[in-house]
């Protein structure tokens, strides 16, 4: 059950968990996501999965970095502006420090051979984690379609794989296939509020 502003919900615990967050963002922005949804949503509850699925996809159509976009909503619902603002000093203040500390030392030890090894390793590690969150991701997306019938299934899966291989060929830009998949989203509700409106066209 989601806590929020009216549960009073510390920002010191809120700080903690973000502070967590930001010194075990290593890997790249997989590894933070992956840390953001399994706290937000999992552990503490601050969100449900579907809006962590929305806001996500909000942050993809905005301009800026996603993943600062995204600290920002989720610290907003669970603690106001408040939470934003503590959420993001939470993840920015170690990667900040970290930083500036690596890249002074990795110049003296970037070219060891288990520096190189273990930069090889990590590779992998962060697909691996991006793999496992996408599919948590898609879900509960998929499971709502699949409520709504065969069809549903049928369209999301297209849309999913669909824009994962426009993506893929390189012709198409992120914007231009969240704006051609919401484009067509909105496109197949309205037919299909037409051809079956006794249909429940909210997947909640």
């Amino acid at each position: 059950m989601r806590r929020g502003k009216s549960d009073g919900l510390s920002l010191l615990l809120l700080f903690r968990v973000w502070l967590g967050i930001g010194i075990q963002s290593f890997g790249g922005g997989t590894t933070t996501m992956t840390l953001i949804r399994r706290n937000a949503v999992d552990i503490h509850g601050w969100i449900s999965d579907e809006q962590f699925n929305r806001d996500w996809a909000l942050c993809q159509m905005t301009p800026g970095i996603n993943l600062i976009a995204l600290t920002v909503l989720v610290g907003r619902q669970a603690a106001g502006l408040r939470g934003a603002a503590i959420c993001l000093a939470g993840l920015l203040l170690p990667s900040a420090f970290l930083t500036a500390l690596i890249t002074a030392g990795f110049v003296q030890i970037r070219d060891l051979p288990s520096v190189q090894g273990a930069l090889r390793g990590v590779l992998p590690a962060t697909v691996g984690l991006g793999l496992m969150t996408a599919c948590q991701m898609a879900h509960l997306p998929l499971q709502s379609s699949q409520k709504r019938g065969v069809w549903q299934l049928v369209f999301a899966l297209a849309l999913l794989f669909g824009s994962g291989a426009a993506l893929w060929s390189g012709k198409a830009s992120v914007v231009e296939v969240l704006l051609i998949a919401g484009a067509v989203g909105a496109i197949e509700n309205l037919l299909a509020a037409r051809l079956w409106p006794e249909r429940e066209t909210d997947p909640e």
